[in-house]
């Protein structure tokens, strides 16, 4: 809300649904600032999308002097064809796999058949780092699947490194995916891809092509600069308009949606006026959004001065429709970008603390807007048994720290059910790193087939702890026919908890 991006009709519809809630004694929560699964805040400027840096991409003058042209530093894979059998892809050793000729294309394909555990193949290559990389392939399926393909790039010396993960739907007919990644600071990738941990089924992979790419998604704003340079002497710096055109990614205008991660690089022209002659060699720095994986996921910068005039606006149309007892909570979750342009590289703070310094000014707004408001947070990013740690998506850096923004008055909702005890301690303030008490309500269920045994599972988790105000019944899957069987074993165990921690 607050955006240009929607119908102010909205608004409308979105008080009267609130009104509605109040008169029926619900308790209401405004999810704001989408700092993680920002692709809908983003419809009001992309550009305001965290950006990754891209160096040194060489481009040449066309013969007609007219346009830039990418020079793919990255020779092709080695047998990525398969014509030369196993050549190049089966160093792990995974039984089930098999290269055999097929009718797509003419080509041979890898084949694997109901693998009883990994069945992977996998490749190291060379690779520049701080490039953009298009990764390409065949695939298809056959019966019931178990665990999905999947198709992952990891930096060759730190598999905790992840470049691109992406998991292959069902396809009983051939069908052709294409993926974007920025190589970061990786010398040496690995392309693998197959099947992890067993599965039921026909899989086949054809046709695995990888080549430098650039000006995807390429990202325009005050922190995502464009330059463009001779490479033999950095300092001879082109100008825009003059030497060329600037360069428009139609896939980044208002109202455009991250629904894909590659789509073809847009042209890169040069005007009469340039002083580029046909031949010449040129290298561009710029920045450029990789969208998160299957799921296209894209995050919002946290420094960037539009980003925070839109979180004021949508405060203010969040104030005129929510009821004065109305929580509100700050949607810090499952972020995968962060800390890589060059406005937020220039606070010179790890990502954790970036965050936190973030957190603090998104909550000021929040809180001068609707000052009766109570304010939560989802635990992830905060929690290092969750993701206040190395190595999340493509952020560069730790987010450890970032537990330090939370001021005491936020509540947490914990979805860390696979560590519950340990993250619901650690924002109990019985922790010397994090000394701070919030209270906290269990965001449970998750789909789990016996709802009764989860939620006392959830309960029991909590044991000691103080703080926990309730448990949530969460669902990805829009199934609320367990929540009443939820809800009665919750009730049924709570007196159990409430027994093991002082009265609250």
């Amino acid at each position: 809300m607050g955006s240009p991006a929607w119908d102010p009709a909205n608004e409308n519809r979105m008080k009267d649904v609130m009104a509605y809630a109040h008169k029926r004694h619900l308790k209401t929560f405004a999810e704001v600032a989408p700092f993680g699964f920002s692709n809908d805040a983003l419809l009001a400027n992309p550009n305001w999308a965290e950006a990754q840096r891209v160096i040194g991409t060489r481009f040449q003058v066309a013969p007609d002097g007219r346009t830039l042209m990418i020079k793919n530093s990255l020779p092709p894979l080695v047998n990525g064809n398969f014509r030369s059998s196993d050549t190049g892809w089966f160093s792990l050793g995974d039984p089930n796999i098999k290269v055999e000729p097929t009718a797509h294309v003419g080509s041979p394909a890898v084949t694997i058949v109901d693998p009883p555990g990994n069945a992977r193949l996998r490749q190291k290559v060379a690779v520049q780092p701080w490039r953009q990389y298009h990764l390409s392939l065949f695939y298809r399926t056959a019966g019931k699947q178990i665990s999905s393909p999947m198709v992952v790039v990891y930096d060759a010396a730190n598999l905790d490194k992840v470049r691109t993960i992406n998991y292959l739907h069902a396809s009983d007919d051939w069908s052709s995916v294409d993926y974007l990644f920025n190589s970061g600071d990786s010398t040496e990738i690995l392309v693998a891809l197959g099947i992890w941990g067993g599965s039921k089924g026909t899989f086949q992979f054809a046709n695995i092509q990888l080549e430098e790419t650039a000006l995807v998604w390429i990202a325009h704003r005050a922190g995502a600069p464009f330059k463009l340079y001779d490479p033999e002497n950095p300092s001879k710096v082109y100008a825009a308009g003059a030497d060329y055109n600037e360069v428009i990614d139609p896939d980044m205008q208002p109202h455009a949606i991250f629904n894909r991660s590659f789509h073809w690089p847009p042209p890169f022209t040069l005007p009469a006026s340039t002083s580029l002659k046909p031949g010449q060699i040129v290298a561009a720095d710029y920045y450029a959004v990789t969208p998160f994986a299957g799921e296209k996921i894209v995050g919002m910068c946290m420094t960037e001065a539009g980003v925070f005039q839109w979180l004021a606006e949508n405060a203010k149309a969040v104030h005129k429709v929510s009821p004065p007892d109305s929580g509100i909570l700050l949607g810090y979750d499952e972020i995968r970008h962060a800390d890589s342009c060059a406005s937020c590289r220039a606070k010179n703070m790890t990502p954790g603390e970036l965050l936190a310094w973030n957190f603090a000014e998104t909550l000021g707004i929040y809180r001068q807007a609707l000052p009766d408001s109570s304010f939560w947070a989802w635990n992830d990013m905060f929690d290092p048994y969750h993701n206040a740690k190395d190595h999340i998506g493509f952020s560069e850096g730790s987010f450890a720290g970032s537990w330090k923004g939370l001021p005491p008055e936020v509540g947490i909702l914990n979805w860390n059910l696979g560590q519950l005890k340990d993250s619901l301690k650690w924002f109990s303030g019985k922790n010397p790193e994090q000394p701070v008490a919030h209270n906290q309500i269990i965001a449970g269920f998750y789909d789990n087939p016996d709802a009764a045994a989860e939620a006392a599972r959830e309960i029991a988790q909590g044991a000691g702890v103080p703080g926990i105000r309730g448990v949530m019944y969460t669902t990805w899957v829009d199934d609320y026919s367990k929540m009443k069987t939820f809800a009665d074993a919750a009730r049924t165990a709570w007196p159990d908890y409430l027994k093991t921690v002082p009265a609250q």
